[in-house]
């Protein structure tokens, strides 16, 4: 285990468990650790795909940060015995940086300027080149995970999204069958336990059929996105609504998703709204829960979600596992 300082701590816990400070019963981050003992439990692929994983690290991704506070251990070591290998982009996503299979941007908030008139002008993480760029690569065969969060961790994304056909609502997504676990107040929903019997879980997405079974996913607040809807992987429940930073309502759908995968030119696009889902946080709260954040919870199958996922991105093993009998 690896033990987070304050700041990070409380970094996280904003980006994750984020609710309103006033109210009384609100549940508190009192510690948080990093969980470097766990191991996931999968059956690697037996055979050679030589699949190159680009992970940004030039961007404001949670690669960023120091030491182990990242918390990707579990999805860099899934890589690697799965057969993957994984290099990190230090310089702008240009076509001469993308030179691999997968390209990985794991957190993009946003990045806003101050007008002279006090308007906050709100512009998107990515150069146009970068923009370009990345939609070819796609396009060209390559596969793009793309994770994102809650306000204000993904409106960074935008540009990229709508160049995808991705409808994206940055604020908090919220339904009344999922509360929030950290206070009654919160416009944030906690999903523990997204399944095919709730109807949120699309069993019938090919994502799922990539060797691992997945069976019930832990999704702990995000935003919402939405393009078909054969494209979702984790449904929200219909009427679930999207709310801005002060907790108050913005609009309503049957549509939304909290994990898209779609084929888009001759590549693949993998998007999420839950920037923890596959890191391996444990937090303690001051009502002495812990909690997984979420990737080593016993009690999901969301490694299982991120080996099948990286192995629909690949057109190698893609292409390996339509081909055998």
């Amino acid at each position: 285990m690896y033990r987070l300082g304050l700041p990070p701590i409380f970094l996280i816990a904003c980006l994750i468990f984020e609710g309103r400070a006033d109210a009384a019963d609100k549940k508190h981050v009192t510690d948080a650790v990093v969980d470097l003992d766990y191991k996931a439990s999968f059956t690697p692929l037996a055979y050679a795909h030589d699949t190159k994983v680009l992970i940004d690290r030039v961007h404001p991704t949670i690669y960023q940060n120091e030491g182990d506070e990242h918390g990707a251990h579990a999805m860099l070591d899934i890589l690697q015995r799965d057969g993957f290998s994984y290099a990190y982009i230090d310089k702008a996503l240009d076509a001469s940086a993308l030179s691999g299979d997968i390209l990985i941007i794991h957190g993009l908030p946003d990045v806003s300027e101050t007008l002279s008139n006090g308007a906050t002008f709100w512009k998107s993480g990515l150069s146009a080149q970068e923009l370009q760029d990345i939609v070819h690569f796609v396009d060209g065969g390559g596969g793009l995970f793309l994770v994102l969060s809650h306000h204000p961790g993904g409106s960074g994304a935008k540009a990229l999204l709508d160049a995808l056909g991705v409808e994206f609502r940055d604020g908090y997504l919220f339904t009344s069958l999922f509360p929030s676990f950290v206070s009654a107040d919160d416009r944030c929903s906690h999903f523990f336990g997204m399944s095919e019997k709730d109807g949120l879980l699309n069993t019938a997405h090919p994502l799922l059929a990539m060797g691992e079974t997945v069976r019930k996913v832990d999704f702990l607040c995000g935003a919402a996105v939405f393009r078909q809807p054969q494209d979702a992987v984790l449904r929200f429940p219909p009427g679930s609504a999207n709310f801005n930073q002060d907790n108050s309502f913005h609009e309503s759908s049957d549509y939304y998703a909290g994990m898209l995968a779609f084929e888009y030119g001759r590549g693949r696009v993998v998007i999420t709204t839950d920037q923890g889902m596959f890191r391996n946080f444990i937090f303690t709260f001051d009502h002495k829960e812990k909690v997984h954040v979420t990737i080593s919870s016993p009690d999901n199958d969301n490694a299982k979600l991120f080996v099948n996922t990286m192995r629909w991105l690949s057109s190698r093993i893609s292409a390996a596992m339509q081909a055998s009998p």
